[in-house]
């Protein structure tokens, strides 16, 4: 073998080591557990008091469903999306969950992101793997559309009232239909405040500038 071939096939190689490395540390043992840190009801105790605030917002996606394929110089091809060709895609079944703020709560809700993407098993919050029975009603949570109308008033669409004003860590669960896939846990941090709506949009794919309307 020419030493211009070996080396071309050593490159090839490399590349394919580097390209699979983040996979095989997504995809590796993955043990699922509580965080280990103990529970301090009394820190997150305001949760379950009855408030007057609201969260409405809206859980969606986009993606692209045509590509202009060309030629590049060395003989490989490439691509990129076609514009006009972008399609939200409100999503149909999630679950949104509020965890009150609390060093335990975050790590809790960094454990719930990453499983939904190394297990692709994410399914709701009271998951025995990662949250212990205690700590279920510190964290109101509710599933769309079987909540109905009054919480889930159209696709991709929901209105959560009566919370306590509040620190909280907004897990939204993108669950898996038959017609329309999911797995993935999105995080972020929100904070209610006393007679008022906040607004609060999730989305995950293509096109993250463009966002859903709550």
């Amino acid at each position: 073998m020419k030493k211009e071939q070996k080396m071309t096939q050593n490159k090839c190689v490399i590349r394919l080591f580097f390209t699979l490395s983040p996979l095989l540390l997504l995809t590796g043992c993955v043990h699922p557990a509580p965080p280990k840190m103990p529970f301090n009801s009394v820190e997150v105790a305001w949760a379950q008091k009855p408030g007057r605030a609201t969260i409405k917002g809206c859980v969606s996606g986009g993606e692209f469903t045509k590509y202009y394929t060309y030629q590049v110089p060395d003989g490989n091809y490439d691509s990129y999306p076609i514009e006009s060709s972008f399609k939200e895609i409100p999503q149909q079944n999630f679950t949104i969950d509020l965890l009150p703020e609390s060093d335990y709560m975050h790590s809790l809700s960094k454990k719930m992101e990453i499983y939904s993407i190394r297990l692709h098993s994410y399914k709701n919050v009271n998951d025995p793997r990662w949250v212990d029975p205690s700590v279920l009603s510190f964290i109101p949570h509710f599933t769309c559309p079987m909540a109905g109308s009054s919480i889930c008033p159209s696709v991709g669409h929901f209105v959560f009232s009566n919370l306590p004003a509040g620190n909280w860590y907004i897990v939204v669960a993108y669950n898996d239909t038959p017609k329309q896939r999911g797995q993935i846990a999105l995080m972020q941090k929100i904070t209610t405040i006393d007679g008022q709506t906040v607004p609060y949009v999730s989305w995950f794919g293509a096109r993250s500038i463009k966002k859903c309307s709550p």
